[in-house]
């Protein structure tokens, strides 16, 4: 098995696959992983084809998101895809609305753990945020893939100005009592209005001030250097702060592959490399790799990739 290095001396090693752009809810604050409506995504026999070339590769970490990974109907078969090559981490992004009609199947076809994005404990809030009122319909799913052994079971939770930023020690009781563990994301300036951005964004500064202040120990991730603050409950508390943080992009691990198929070294690239010639009528292996080798080559740290 070969392992990807870039220029920079990072190992390539994860895979963030967006599966389809269609999404059920519509938030606010959505950047659309930096993309506009890219479609429905491959099929789940061409991800098969992609999982097996990006595991000869050294890549050991997929993460599955949208859009909502659950809209499509061959998700379960889209986990196999993945699981099949036996990687160290499969995991998926979802806000839950579906995830009690698919974790036993998910479970089932390999998928290791979940991040629920929740926007607010607070069900009025919740439905102005995402346009839906289902703050309780995802809670309850999140005991049922606590059950089936979805786990650790991850809250993401991005700060929005005058909406959420006052309920970070309700999130941390939250997940104390469930034992869940927390994510809280510092909005990105990407693919949203500057008007809307400067209305909703607020540094999280006073989150990591208040977490300083009562956690017992503190580690960091190997993406992106993140800080994981561990309380004396045992749950952690991740934190996700990119702006103004040349170390964020530094340890990037990562690189993506859009719902059409586009494999592209980070979320601000507007340059990649188009699969789908490669995948049809029939997969080219050598090409799809090259893809990747190709790919991991343009990928760049964060204060040169701002400068292009």
């Amino acid at each position: 098995m070969v392992s990807l290095v870039d220029r920079w001396g990072r190992k390539l090693e994860n895979l963030r696959v967006s599966v389809t752009s269609e999404c059920n809810y519509r938030c606010i604050y959505c950047h659309r992983e930096g993309l506009l409506n890219r479609g429905y995504g491959l099929s789940a026999e061409e991800y098969r084809v992609i999982a097996i070339v990006a595991s000869s590769l050294g890549i050991s970490e997929f993460k599955l998101t949208g859009g909502e990974p659950l809209a499509r109907r061959d998700i379960v078969d889209i986990v196999k895809a993945f699981s099949e090559t036996k990687p160290r981490d499969l995991s998926m992004t979802t806000n839950g609305y579906w995830l009690e009609f698919y974790v036993e199947k998910l479970a089932e076809a390999g998928l290791m753990r979940i991040n629920v994005s929740m926007p607010s404990l607070n069900r009025e809030k919740y439905r102005y945020v995402t346009g839906l009122d289902a703050l309780d319909k995802v809670v309850s799913s999140l005991r049922k893939a606590q059950e089936v052994g979805l786990n650790p079971i991850t809250i993401n939770v991005v700060i929005l100005n005058g909406i959420n930023d006052n309920e970070y020690k309700n999130f941390i009781d939250f997940v104390s009592t469930h034992g869940y563990k927390l994510r809280f994301i510092e909005l990105e300036p990407i693919s949203i209005p500057k008007h809307i951005f400067d209305k909703l964004y607020k540094p999280i500064d006073d989150i990591v001030k208040y977490l300083e202040s009562i956690s017992i120990r503190k580690y960091f991730r190997g993406l992106h250097h993140r800080p994981v603050y561990v309380l004396n409950t045992g749950n952690e508390v991740e934190i996700v702060k990119w702006t103004h943080n040349t170390v964020f992009c530094m340890y990037c691990n990562r690189i993506r592959l859009t719902a059409d198929g586009i494999l592209t070294p980070c979320i601000m690239a507007t340059k990649g490399v188009d699969l789908k010639p490669f995948l049809r009528p029939k997969p080219n292996l050598d090409e799809i790799k090259k893809a990747f080798v190709k790919v991991n080559e343009m990928r760049l740290p964060f204060n040169i990739a701002l400068k292009k």
